[in-house]
């Protein structure tokens, strides 16, 4: 049982290579773009506020999914981490 467990854990270590560097590129990627991601947030606030203010629906509209697109990217990406996380976490207690 002992050589078993062994075993499982040599299998095992490609995928926790895979899911350490993918977790490590998504943080990295995530610190180097995350002025632009934020100025361009502001941008996209700004030009919602604006749209509003001027009653231009379509743009409102627009923006508004440009807006939850750029949240829906930033969320996948935590979900990502968050899952590379639990697996190696799984893959440690072996």
């Amino acid at each position: 049982m002992f050589v078993l467990i062994k075993i499982l854990k040599l299998l095992l270590l490609p995928v926790a290579f895979v899911l350490f560097f993918t977790r490590w590129a998504l943080e990295t990627s995530v610190k180097l773009t995350e002025w632009a991601v934020g100025l361009l947030t502001l941008i996209v606030g700004a030009a919602i506020i604006y749209s509003i203010v001027i009653h231009r629906w379509g743009d409102l509209f627009l923006y508004s999914l440009i807006f939850a697109g750029i949240m829906a990217i930033l969320m996948a990406v935590v979900v990502v981490q968050d899952f590379c996380d639990a697996m190696l976490d799984k893959i440690s207690m072996l």
